[in-house]
Protein backbone atom coordinates (compact mmCIF):
# COMPACT_ATOMS: atom_id res chain seq x y z
CA UNK A 1 0.00 0.00 0.00
CA UNK A 2 1.69 3.16 -1.04
CA UNK A 3 1.19 7.30 -0.22
CA UNK A 4 1.63 9.57 -2.72
CA UNK A 5 4.80 10.49 -2.37
CA UNK A 6 6.28 7.64 -1.63
CA UNK A 7 5.34 5.55 -5.04
CA UNK A 8 7.88 2.17 -5.43
CA UNK A 9 9.30 2.52 -9.71
CA UNK A 10 12.32 -0.38 -10.34
CA UNK A 11 14.48 0.41 -13.22
CA UNK A 12 15.38 -2.47 -15.57
CA UNK A 13 17.44 -1.95 -18.22
CA UNK A 14 19.47 -4.49 -20.99
CA UNK A 15 18.98 -8.07 -21.15
CA UNK A 16 15.02 -9.64 -20.48
CA UNK A 17 16.21 -12.81 -18.79
CA UNK A 18 18.64 -11.45 -16.78
CA UNK A 19 16.06 -8.64 -15.81
CA UNK A 20 13.46 -10.58 -15.46
CA UNK A 21 15.74 -12.66 -12.66
CA UNK A 22 16.79 -9.83 -11.06
CA UNK A 23 13.17 -8.55 -11.15
CA UNK A 24 12.52 -12.29 -9.40
CA UNK A 25 14.45 -11.58 -6.42
CA UNK A 26 13.16 -8.48 -5.99
CA UNK A 27 9.97 -10.10 -5.69
CA UNK A 28 10.84 -12.94 -3.56
CA UNK A 29 8.46 -13.10 -0.68
CA UNK A 30 6.17 -10.09 -1.82
CA UNK A 31 4.75 -11.76 -4.93
CA UNK A 32 3.28 -15.06 -2.59
CA UNK A 33 -0.24 -13.09 -1.71
CA UNK A 34 -0.67 -12.23 -5.66
CA UNK A 35 0.25 -15.71 -6.76
CA UNK A 36 -1.89 -17.38 -3.75
CA UNK A 37 -4.90 -15.10 -4.82
CA UNK A 38 -4.44 -15.85 -8.81
CA UNK A 39 -4.52 -19.74 -7.72
CA UNK A 40 -7.32 -19.36 -5.55
CA UNK A 41 -9.94 -17.79 -7.92
CA UNK A 42 -11.06 -20.61 -9.38
CA UNK A 43 -11.89 -22.45 -6.03
CA UNK A 44 -15.57 -23.29 -5.38
CA UNK A 45 -17.54 -25.43 -3.02
CA UNK A 46 -17.08 -28.61 -5.16
CA UNK A 47 -14.01 -30.58 -4.72
CA UNK A 48 -14.86 -32.25 -8.16
CA UNK A 49 -15.21 -29.17 -9.91
CA UNK A 50 -11.96 -27.84 -8.64
CA UNK A 51 -9.89 -30.95 -9.66
CA UNK A 52 -11.55 -30.52 -13.09
CA UNK A 53 -10.29 -26.42 -12.88
CA UNK A 54 -6.83 -27.73 -11.71
CA UNK A 55 -6.69 -30.39 -14.82
CA UNK A 56 -7.92 -27.79 -17.45
CA UNK A 57 -5.37 -25.19 -16.22
CA UNK A 58 -2.19 -27.91 -16.50
CA UNK A 59 -3.86 -28.27 -19.86
CA UNK A 60 -3.01 -24.65 -20.64
CA UNK A 61 0.13 -24.68 -19.17
CA UNK A 62 1.51 -27.30 -21.61
CA UNK A 63 0.88 -25.52 -25.04
CA UNK A 64 1.78 -21.94 -23.61
CA UNK A 65 5.05 -23.38 -22.96
CA UNK A 66 5.87 -25.87 -25.65
CA UNK A 67 4.61 -23.68 -28.50
CA UNK A 68 6.41 -20.27 -27.20
CA UNK A 69 9.96 -21.19 -26.25
CA UNK A 70 10.55 -16.68 -25.43
CA UNK A 71 7.71 -17.05 -23.17
CA UNK A 72 8.99 -20.14 -21.27
CA UNK A 73 12.42 -18.62 -20.83
CA UNK A 74 11.14 -15.33 -19.30
CA UNK A 75 9.12 -17.27 -17.25
CA UNK A 76 11.55 -19.54 -15.87
CA UNK A 77 14.37 -16.76 -15.56
CA UNK A 78 11.58 -14.64 -13.31
CA UNK A 79 10.66 -18.21 -11.33
CA UNK A 80 14.12 -18.48 -10.93
CA UNK A 81 14.21 -14.97 -9.75
CA UNK A 82 11.53 -15.94 -6.95
CA UNK A 83 12.38 -19.46 -6.26
CA UNK A 84 9.20 -21.33 -7.08
CA UNK A 85 8.65 -23.86 -10.31
CA UNK A 86 8.13 -22.01 -13.32
CA UNK A 87 4.40 -24.02 -13.89
CA UNK A 88 2.91 -22.28 -10.47
CA UNK A 89 3.90 -18.95 -11.65
CA UNK A 90 2.82 -20.09 -15.27
CA UNK A 91 -0.53 -21.04 -13.81
CA UNK A 92 -0.91 -17.60 -11.75
CA UNK A 93 -0.16 -15.42 -15.08
CA UNK A 94 -2.40 -17.92 -17.21
CA UNK A 95 -5.62 -17.59 -14.79
CA UNK A 96 -6.96 -14.80 -16.55
CA UNK A 97 -6.46 -16.50 -19.83
CA UNK A 98 -8.65 -19.10 -18.38
CA UNK A 99 -11.41 -16.89 -17.01
CA UNK A 100 -12.63 -15.72 -20.38
CA UNK A 101 -13.27 -19.18 -22.07
CA UNK A 102 -13.79 -21.95 -18.92
CA UNK A 103 -17.02 -21.67 -19.08
CA UNK A 104 -17.05 -23.24 -22.64
CA UNK A 105 -15.93 -26.60 -20.35
CA UNK A 106 -16.40 -25.78 -16.34
CA UNK A 107 -19.20 -23.93 -15.69
CA UNK A 108 -19.27 -24.60 -12.41
CA UNK A 109 -16.17 -21.82 -12.26
CA UNK A 110 -16.95 -18.08 -10.53
CA UNK A 111 -16.41 -15.88 -13.18
CA UNK A 112 -14.17 -12.84 -11.97
CA UNK A 113 -13.22 -10.37 -14.48
CA UNK A 114 -11.02 -7.41 -15.35
CA UNK A 115 -13.83 -4.97 -15.60
CA UNK A 116 -12.26 -2.20 -16.69
CA UNK A 117 -12.36 1.50 -17.91
CA UNK A 118 -10.27 3.34 -20.47
CA UNK A 119 -10.83 7.08 -21.02
CA UNK A 120 -9.08 9.63 -23.84
CA UNK A 121 -8.16 13.41 -23.70
CA UNK A 122 -6.43 15.76 -25.33
CA UNK A 123 -4.59 18.20 -22.72
CA UNK A 124 -4.45 21.62 -24.47
CA UNK A 125 -1.85 22.97 -21.66
CA UNK A 126 0.36 20.27 -22.21
CA UNK A 127 -0.66 19.88 -25.82
CA UNK A 128 -0.51 16.32 -25.52
CA UNK A 129 -2.87 13.00 -25.16
CA UNK A 130 -3.66 11.45 -22.03
CA UNK A 131 -5.24 7.98 -21.67
CA UNK A 132 -6.86 7.55 -18.22
CA UNK A 133 -7.06 4.06 -17.36
CA UNK A 134 -9.15 1.96 -14.37
CA UNK A 135 -8.10 -1.45 -14.02
CA UNK A 136 -10.98 -3.47 -12.25
CA UNK A 137 -10.30 -6.87 -10.46
CA UNK A 138 -11.12 -8.99 -7.08
CA UNK A 139 -7.74 -8.39 -5.86
CA UNK A 140 -7.77 -6.45 -3.11
CA UNK A 141 -5.80 -6.71 -0.24
CA UNK A 142 -2.63 -8.63 -2.35
CA UNK A 143 -2.12 -6.29 -5.65
CA UNK A 144 -2.94 -2.67 -4.16
CA UNK A 145 -0.51 -3.77 -1.36
CA UNK A 146 2.47 -4.66 -3.28
CA UNK A 147 1.73 -2.19 -6.44
CA UNK A 148 4.50 -0.35 -8.05
CA UNK A 149 5.91 0.38 -11.47
CA UNK A 150 8.75 -0.56 -13.24
CA UNK A 151 10.64 1.18 -15.87
CA UNK A 152 11.96 -0.78 -18.88
CA UNK A 153 14.46 -0.99 -21.21
CA UNK A 154 15.10 -4.20 -22.70
CA UNK A 155 16.84 -5.94 -25.51
CA UNK A 156 16.99 -2.20 -27.51
CA UNK A 157 13.19 -1.55 -27.21
CA UNK A 158 11.82 1.47 -26.18
CA UNK A 159 11.93 2.92 -22.33
CA UNK A 160 8.25 1.67 -21.25
CA UNK A 161 7.12 2.48 -17.75
CA UNK A 162 4.30 -0.08 -16.48
CA UNK A 163 1.87 -0.16 -13.37
CA UNK A 164 1.36 -3.33 -11.88
CA UNK A 165 1.99 -5.28 -8.73
CA UNK A 166 4.63 -8.00 -7.17
CA UNK A 167 4.35 -11.29 -8.35
CA UNK A 168 3.61 -9.96 -12.20
CA UNK A 169 6.92 -9.49 -14.20
CA UNK A 170 5.32 -8.10 -17.47
CA UNK A 171 5.16 -4.88 -18.55
CA UNK A 172 1.30 -5.65 -20.04
CA UNK A 173 -1.19 -4.40 -18.33
CA UNK A 174 -1.18 -0.59 -18.12
CA UNK A 175 2.24 0.63 -19.56
CA UNK A 176 3.42 3.73 -22.23
CA UNK A 177 6.56 4.25 -23.77
CA UNK A 178 9.05 6.62 -24.42
CA UNK A 179 7.75 6.82 -28.10
CA UNK A 180 4.36 7.82 -27.30
CA UNK A 181 2.16 4.89 -27.05
CA UNK A 182 0.31 3.82 -24.34
CA UNK A 183 -1.99 0.66 -23.55
CA UNK A 184 -4.26 -0.86 -21.21
CA UNK A 185 -4.89 -4.43 -21.45
CA UNK A 186 -9.11 -5.51 -21.11
CA UNK A 187 -10.61 -8.98 -20.80
CA UNK A 188 -13.10 -9.30 -22.66
CA UNK A 189 -15.76 -13.05 -22.82
CA UNK A 190 -16.20 -15.88 -25.36
CA UNK A 191 -16.01 -19.23 -26.00
CA UNK A 192 -12.52 -18.51 -28.24
CA UNK A 193 -9.85 -21.12 -27.24
CA UNK A 194 -6.81 -21.44 -29.52
CA UNK A 195 -4.68 -23.68 -27.71
CA UNK A 196 -1.61 -22.40 -30.03
CA UNK A 197 -2.32 -18.36 -29.45
CA UNK A 198 0.11 -16.60 -27.17
CA UNK A 199 -0.16 -16.03 -23.76
CA UNK A 200 -1.49 -12.68 -23.94
CA UNK A 201 1.54 -11.00 -21.14
CA UNK A 202 4.15 -11.86 -23.84
CA UNK A 203 2.15 -10.92 -26.80
CA UNK A 204 1.17 -7.30 -25.17
CA UNK A 205 4.95 -7.42 -24.57
CA UNK A 206 5.94 -7.66 -27.50
CA UNK A 207 3.77 -5.14 -29.16
CA UNK A 208 4.88 -2.48 -27.26
CA UNK A 209 8.83 -3.28 -27.57
CA UNK A 210 8.00 -2.94 -31.70
CA UNK A 211 5.67 -0.51 -32.26
CA UNK A 212 5.00 3.63 -32.37
CA UNK A 213 2.52 3.60 -34.27
CA UNK A 214 -1.38 3.16 -34.82
CA UNK A 215 -0.02 1.92 -38.74
CA UNK A 216 2.73 -0.20 -37.29
CA UNK A 217 0.19 -1.76 -34.11
CA UNK A 218 -2.51 -2.75 -36.58
CA UNK A 219 0.11 -4.52 -38.62
CA UNK A 220 1.63 -6.27 -35.57
CA UNK A 221 -1.81 -7.39 -34.33
CA UNK A 222 -2.76 -9.30 -37.97
CA UNK A 223 0.22 -11.47 -37.43
CA UNK A 224 -0.74 -12.19 -33.88
CA UNK A 225 -2.55 -15.10 -32.34
CA UNK A 226 -3.92 -15.12 -28.79
CA UNK A 227 -5.40 -17.85 -26.66
CA UNK A 228 -8.74 -16.10 -25.68
CA UNK A 229 -10.35 -12.81 -26.31
CA UNK A 230 -8.75 -9.70 -25.21
CA UNK A 231 -8.86 -5.75 -26.05
CA UNK A 232 -6.32 -3.18 -26.55
CA UNK A 233 -6.94 -0.04 -25.94
CA UNK A 234 -3.79 2.73 -27.44
CA UNK A 235 -3.26 6.08 -27.88
CA UNK A 236 -0.29 7.72 -29.61
CA UNK A 237 1.48 10.86 -29.92
CA UNK A 238 -0.40 12.54 -32.49
CA UNK A 239 -3.92 12.02 -30.32
CA UNK A 240 -4.90 9.15 -32.73
CA UNK A 241 -6.58 6.14 -30.00
CA UNK A 242 -6.78 2.62 -31.65
CA UNK A 243 -9.75 -0.05 -29.90
CA UNK A 244 -8.47 -3.38 -30.62
CA UNK A 245 -9.93 -6.58 -30.28
CA UNK A 246 -7.88 -9.97 -30.25
CA UNK A 247 -9.88 -13.33 -30.49
CA UNK A 248 -7.15 -16.41 -31.43
CA UNK A 249 -6.89 -15.80 -35.04
CA UNK A 250 -9.55 -12.55 -35.27
CA UNK A 251 -9.37 -9.46 -35.35
CA UNK A 252 -11.62 -6.81 -34.73
CA UNK A 253 -10.27 -2.94 -34.88
CA UNK A 254 -11.56 0.91 -34.20
CA UNK A 255 -9.68 3.75 -34.99
CA UNK A 256 -10.76 7.10 -33.28
CA UNK A 257 -9.27 10.80 -32.77
CA UNK A 258 -8.86 12.53 -29.32
CA UNK A 259 -9.57 16.71 -29.94
CA UNK A 260 -9.91 19.62 -27.66
CA UNK A 261 -12.87 18.70 -24.88
CA UNK A 262 -13.91 15.29 -26.37
CA UNK A 263 -13.82 12.49 -23.89
CA UNK A 264 -13.71 9.41 -25.29
CA UNK A 265 -14.57 5.92 -22.82
CA UNK A 266 -14.21 2.09 -23.34
CA UNK A 267 -15.34 0.15 -21.25
CA UNK A 268 -15.92 -3.86 -21.95
CA UNK A 269 -18.21 -3.85 -24.81
CA UNK A 270 -17.27 -5.85 -28.03
CA UNK A 271 -15.06 -3.91 -30.85
CA UNK A 272 -17.71 -6.17 -33.49
CA UNK A 273 -21.11 -5.40 -32.24
CA UNK A 274 -21.97 -8.49 -33.87
CA UNK A 275 -20.10 -10.40 -31.91
CA UNK A 276 -22.30 -9.09 -29.17
CA UNK A 277 -23.77 -12.49 -27.58
CA UNK A 278 -26.02 -12.52 -24.13
CA UNK A 279 -25.87 -16.33 -23.56
CA UNK A 280 -22.42 -15.42 -22.38
CA UNK A 281 -21.78 -15.86 -18.96
CA UNK A 282 -21.66 -13.74 -17.32
CA UNK A 283 -25.30 -12.55 -18.44
CA UNK A 284 -25.63 -9.43 -17.62
CA UNK A 285 -22.14 -8.27 -18.36
CA UNK A 286 -23.40 -6.02 -21.59
CA UNK A 287 -26.25 -5.02 -19.05
CA UNK A 288 -23.32 -3.66 -16.37
CA UNK A 289 -21.37 -2.04 -19.71
CA UNK A 290 -24.35 -0.25 -20.73
CA UNK A 291 -24.54 1.30 -16.98
CA UNK A 292 -21.12 2.34 -16.70
CA UNK A 293 -21.68 4.04 -20.25
CA UNK A 294 -24.36 5.57 -18.60
CA UNK A 295 -22.70 7.33 -15.60
CA UNK A 296 -19.89 8.32 -17.43
CA UNK A 297 -22.08 10.78 -19.63
CA UNK A 298 -24.51 11.75 -15.84
CA UNK A 299 -20.72 11.98 -14.32
CA UNK A 300 -19.72 14.73 -16.81
CA UNK A 301 -23.12 16.96 -15.59
CA UNK A 302 -23.51 16.01 -11.64
CA UNK A 303 -19.55 16.47 -11.19
CA UNK A 304 -19.33 19.88 -13.08
CA UNK A 305 -17.52 19.02 -16.12
CA UNK A 306 -19.89 19.25 -19.21
CA UNK A 307 -18.79 23.20 -18.20
CA UNK A 308 -15.52 22.83 -18.61
CA UNK A 309 -14.25 23.43 -22.70
CA UNK A 310 -10.89 21.70 -21.94
CA UNK A 311 -9.85 18.91 -20.29
CA UNK A 312 -6.63 18.18 -18.41
CA UNK A 313 -4.99 15.12 -16.98
CA UNK A 314 -5.53 16.43 -13.35
CA UNK A 315 -9.19 17.27 -14.37
CA UNK A 316 -9.62 13.46 -15.58
CA UNK A 317 -7.90 11.82 -12.79
CA UNK A 318 -10.41 13.52 -10.73
CA UNK A 319 -13.39 12.28 -12.72
CA UNK A 320 -12.16 8.69 -13.11
CA UNK A 321 -11.38 8.50 -8.95
CA UNK A 322 -14.57 10.09 -7.83
CA UNK A 323 -17.95 8.42 -8.03
CA UNK A 324 -21.45 9.81 -8.60
CA UNK A 325 -23.34 8.95 -5.58
CA UNK A 326 -26.76 9.30 -6.84
CA UNK A 327 -27.93 10.87 -3.47
CA UNK A 328 -31.66 11.43 -4.36
CA UNK A 329 -31.90 8.72 -7.21
CA UNK A 330 -34.44 6.04 -6.20
CA UNK A 331 -32.92 2.77 -5.99
CA UNK A 332 -35.06 1.02 -8.82
CA UNK A 333 -32.58 3.77 -11.48
CA UNK A 334 -29.13 3.57 -9.72
CA UNK A 335 -26.74 2.03 -11.79
CA UNK A 336 -22.79 1.09 -11.56
CA UNK A 337 -20.47 3.89 -11.57
CA UNK A 338 -17.25 3.05 -13.98
CA UNK A 339 -15.54 3.79 -10.63
CA UNK A 340 -16.55 0.67 -9.06
CA UNK A 341 -15.56 -1.71 -5.95
CA UNK A 342 -13.14 -3.63 -7.78
CA UNK A 343 -10.81 -0.60 -8.52
CA UNK A 344 -7.43 -1.54 -8.58
CA UNK A 345 -5.75 1.38 -10.16
CA UNK A 346 -6.69 4.42 -11.39
CA UNK A 347 -4.12 5.83 -13.45
CA UNK A 348 -3.27 8.90 -16.18
CA UNK A 349 -0.27 7.88 -18.69
CA UNK A 350 1.31 11.00 -20.32
CA UNK A 351 3.85 9.23 -23.05
CA UNK A 352 4.56 12.40 -24.28
CA UNK A 353 5.11 15.00 -21.38
CA UNK A 354 7.15 11.98 -19.35
CA UNK A 355 4.16 11.97 -16.88
CA UNK A 356 1.63 9.98 -15.34
CA UNK A 357 -0.60 10.42 -12.32
CA UNK A 358 -1.61 7.65 -10.43
CA UNK A 359 -3.74 7.74 -7.27
CA UNK A 360 -2.03 6.07 -4.56
CA UNK A 361 -2.89 3.78 -1.46
CA UNK A 362 -5.05 1.32 -1.10
CA UNK A 363 -8.11 0.10 -3.16
CA UNK A 364 -10.53 0.50 -4.59
CA UNK A 365 -8.76 3.87 -5.70
CA UNK A 366 -11.12 6.83 -4.67
CA UNK A 367 -9.45 10.05 -5.42
CA UNK A 368 -8.76 12.26 -1.66
CA UNK A 369 -7.43 15.33 -3.40
CA UNK A 370 -4.16 14.42 -3.53
CA UNK A 371 -2.52 11.82 -5.92
CA UNK A 372 1.22 10.81 -6.84
CA UNK A 373 2.71 12.94 -9.79
CA UNK A 374 5.72 10.48 -11.54
CA UNK A 375 7.70 13.10 -13.65
CA UNK A 376 10.74 12.36 -15.89
CA UNK A 377 9.22 8.66 -16.20
CA UNK A 378 11.75 7.62 -19.24
CA UNK A 379 14.97 9.09 -17.81
CA UNK A 380 15.33 9.19 -13.86
CA UNK A 381 11.86 8.96 -12.37
CA UNK A 382 10.98 11.52 -10.07
CA UNK A 383 7.75 11.26 -7.30
CA UNK A 384 5.61 14.17 -6.03
CA UNK A 385 2.65 14.04 -4.33
CA UNK A 386 0.18 16.75 -5.78
CA UNK A 387 -2.99 18.25 -4.73
CA UNK A 388 -5.71 18.74 -6.95
CA UNK A 389 -8.79 20.81 -6.03
CA UNK A 390 -12.24 19.51 -6.74
CA UNK A 391 -15.01 17.54 -5.38
CA UNK A 392 -14.38 13.88 -3.38
CA UNK A 393 -16.47 10.88 -2.32
CA UNK A 394 -18.00 11.17 1.30
CA UNK A 395 -16.01 8.93 3.73
CA UNK A 396 -19.00 7.13 4.49
CA UNK A 397 -19.37 6.06 0.58
CA UNK A 398 -16.18 5.17 0.36
CA UNK A 399 -16.35 3.06 3.26
CA UNK A 400 -19.51 1.16 2.08
CA UNK A 401 -18.08 0.28 -1.51
CA UNK A 402 -14.74 -0.82 0.42
CA UNK A 403 -16.83 -3.02 2.46
CA UNK A 404 -18.95 -4.43 -0.89
CA UNK A 405 -15.44 -5.60 -2.39
CA UNK A 406 -14.45 -7.25 0.66
CA UNK A 407 -17.59 -9.12 0.88
CA UNK A 408 -16.65 -10.64 -2.59
CA UNK A 409 -13.50 -11.09 -1.91
CA UNK A 410 -14.15 -12.54 1.50
CA UNK A 411 -16.65 -15.04 -0.59
CA UNK A 412 -13.95 -16.08 -3.08
CA UNK A 413 -11.86 -17.18 -0.47
CA UNK A 414 -14.91 -19.37 0.73
CA UNK A 415 -14.82 -16.94 4.39
CA UNK A 416 -18.42 -16.67 4.27
CA UNK A 417 -18.71 -15.82 7.71
CA UNK A 418 -16.75 -12.41 6.55
CA UNK A 419 -18.59 -12.20 3.48
CA UNK A 420 -21.71 -11.75 5.88
CA UNK A 421 -20.05 -9.23 7.77
CA UNK A 422 -18.86 -7.14 5.24
CA UNK A 423 -21.96 -6.68 2.92
CA UNK A 424 -24.06 -5.99 6.67
CA UNK A 425 -21.30 -3.20 7.07
CA UNK A 426 -21.73 -1.50 3.38
CA UNK A 427 -25.29 -1.47 4.14
CA UNK A 428 -24.83 0.23 7.37
CA UNK A 429 -22.43 2.65 5.62
CA UNK A 430 -24.01 3.21 2.77
CA UNK A 431 -27.56 4.37 5.17
CA UNK A 432 -30.17 6.15 2.66
CA UNK A 433 -28.24 6.12 -0.11
CA UNK A 434 -29.61 4.01 -2.81
CA UNK A 435 -26.66 1.51 -3.11
CA UNK A 436 -27.84 0.25 0.17
CA UNK A 437 -30.96 -1.35 -1.63
CA UNK A 438 -27.83 -3.29 -4.07
CA UNK A 439 -26.57 -4.68 -0.71
CA UNK A 440 -29.93 -5.91 0.92
CA UNK A 441 -30.64 -7.50 -2.24
CA UNK A 442 -27.11 -9.78 -1.79
CA UNK A 443 -27.53 -9.44 1.99
CA UNK A 444 -30.67 -11.94 0.97
CA UNK A 445 -28.91 -14.13 -1.74
CA UNK A 446 -26.27 -15.25 1.13
CA UNK A 447 -29.02 -15.88 3.28
CA UNK A 448 -30.87 -18.20 0.71
CA UNK A 449 -27.35 -20.04 -0.24
CA UNK A 450 -27.15 -20.76 4.27
CA UNK A 451 -30.15 -20.80 5.64
CA UNK A 452 -32.43 -23.98 5.95
CA UNK A 453 -35.00 -23.57 8.50
CA UNK A 454 -38.51 -22.83 7.21
CA UNK A 455 -39.34 -20.39 9.51
CA UNK A 456 -36.12 -18.87 8.10
CA UNK A 457 -36.96 -18.98 4.60
CA UNK A 458 -40.69 -17.50 5.14
CA UNK A 459 -39.10 -14.34 6.79
CA UNK A 460 -36.36 -14.54 3.74
CA UNK A 461 -39.88 -14.76 1.16
CA UNK A 462 -40.50 -11.65 3.03
CA UNK A 463 -37.46 -9.21 2.39
CA UNK A 464 -37.25 -10.59 -1.32
CA UNK A 465 -41.01 -9.57 -2.13
CA UNK A 466 -40.20 -6.38 0.15
CA UNK A 467 -37.17 -5.16 -2.28
CA UNK A 468 -39.89 -5.54 -5.65
CA UNK A 469 -39.99 -2.46 -7.78
CA UNK A 470 -36.40 -1.21 -5.73
CA UNK A 471 -34.16 -2.80 -7.86
CA UNK A 472 -32.34 -1.92 -11.26
CA UNK A 473 -34.12 -4.21 -14.06
CA UNK A 474 -31.55 -6.67 -14.42
CA UNK A 475 -31.27 -7.54 -10.62
CA UNK A 476 -34.83 -7.04 -10.33
CA UNK A 477 -35.11 -9.81 -12.80
CA UNK A 478 -32.86 -12.30 -10.28
CA UNK A 479 -34.99 -10.62 -7.70
CA UNK A 480 -38.27 -12.46 -9.17
CA UNK A 481 -36.12 -15.67 -9.64
CA UNK A 482 -35.23 -15.75 -5.82
CA UNK A 483 -39.20 -15.54 -5.02
CA UNK A 484 -40.26 -18.14 -7.28
CA UNK A 485 -37.14 -20.50 -5.68
CA UNK A 486 -38.51 -19.47 -2.15
CA UNK A 487 -42.02 -20.09 -2.93
CA UNK A 488 -41.32 -23.67 -4.66
CA UNK A 489 -39.52 -24.33 -2.01
CA UNK A 490 -42.21 -23.36 0.65
CA UNK A 491 -45.14 -24.26 -1.22
CA UNK A 492 -44.58 -26.74 -4.20
CA UNK A 493 -45.87 -23.59 -6.09
CA UNK A 494 -44.88 -19.78 -7.31
CA UNK A 495 -46.67 -17.06 -8.09
CA UNK A 496 -44.47 -15.77 -10.75
CA UNK A 497 -45.11 -16.09 -14.20
CA UNK A 498 -42.29 -15.97 -16.89
CA UNK A 499 -43.46 -12.89 -18.38
CA UNK A 500 -42.32 -10.88 -15.60
CA UNK A 501 -38.63 -11.90 -15.75
CA UNK A 502 -37.56 -9.61 -19.03
CA UNK A 503 -33.68 -11.17 -19.68
CA UNK A 504 -33.94 -14.24 -21.98
CA UNK A 505 -30.78 -16.32 -20.38
CA UNK A 506 -32.88 -15.94 -16.94
CA UNK A 507 -36.36 -16.76 -18.77
CA UNK A 508 -34.35 -20.09 -19.31
CA UNK A 509 -33.34 -20.30 -15.99
CA UNK A 510 -36.70 -20.10 -14.39
CA UNK A 511 -37.96 -22.35 -17.17
CA UNK A 512 -34.87 -25.17 -16.20
CA UNK A 513 -35.54 -24.69 -12.61
CA UNK A 514 -39.66 -25.50 -12.62
CA UNK A 515 -38.80 -28.78 -14.31
CA UNK A 516 -36.58 -29.87 -10.82
CA UNK A 517 -37.50 -31.60 -8.50
CA UNK A 518 -38.79 -30.23 -5.33
CA UNK A 519 -37.17 -32.41 -2.97
CA UNK A 520 -33.12 -31.42 -3.87
CA UNK A 521 -34.25 -28.08 -5.51
CA UNK A 522 -33.00 -25.62 -2.35
CA UNK A 523 -29.91 -27.69 -1.81
CA UNK A 524 -28.79 -28.06 -5.73
CA UNK A 525 -29.40 -24.16 -5.96
CA UNK A 526 -27.87 -22.98 -2.92
CA UNK A 527 -24.69 -24.73 -4.07
CA UNK A 528 -24.41 -23.74 -7.44
CA UNK A 529 -24.71 -20.48 -7.11
CA UNK A 530 -22.09 -17.60 -7.45
CA UNK A 531 -23.17 -14.16 -6.30
CA UNK A 532 -20.51 -11.68 -7.99
CA UNK A 533 -21.31 -8.06 -6.38
CA UNK A 534 -18.38 -6.29 -8.23
CA UNK A 535 -20.41 -6.73 -11.63
CA UNK A 536 -24.15 -6.75 -10.07
CA UNK A 537 -24.63 -10.46 -11.17
CA UNK A 538 -25.27 -14.01 -10.20
CA UNK A 539 -24.01 -16.72 -11.53
CA UNK A 540 -25.91 -19.94 -12.25
CA UNK A 541 -23.61 -22.47 -13.64
CA UNK A 542 -26.30 -25.58 -12.41
CA UNK A 543 -28.20 -24.12 -16.02
CA UNK A 544 -25.13 -23.50 -18.16
CA UNK A 545 -24.49 -27.16 -17.56
CA UNK A 546 -27.62 -28.97 -18.33
CA UNK A 547 -28.09 -26.24 -21.87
Amino acid sequence: MTSPNDFPIHCLIGDTLENFYQLGLKDRNRHRMLLDHANGLFRTRWQGVNKATQEVLKALIGPALEYHPRFKKRLEAYSEGLGERPSEVAMGLLIPEAMSFMEKWIPGVPHNLLGCSSYFIWDEKRDALVHGRTLDFPFHNSFDVEERALQTTLDDGPVTLSFSSAGFPFPSITAMTDNGVTLALHQKFSKTFNYQGTPIFDLVFELLQNVGSREEAIRFLKKQNSITSWALYMGFSNGQVLSAEIDGENLDYNIHQATAGKLIYFCNERENKNLINHEHIPYGFQYYNEMRKNMRTQKLKSLGFNRSKEWSAEKLIRFMGVADEQKGVSSHHWQADPMTPATLQNICLIPEKAEALVIPEGAPKFFKGEVTHILDAFSRPQVKALKIKGKTNDNSYRRGVYHVMQAQVALDKGDDHQAYHHIQLAGDTFGDNPYSTICRFFFCVFQYMHETHKKSLSQLLKDFKELEGQLPSYLQDHNHLFIARLEKILKGTTSIGIDEIKHPSLQRIYEFEKKMPRLLFHKVTKELMAPRMDILDIIYPHVKASS
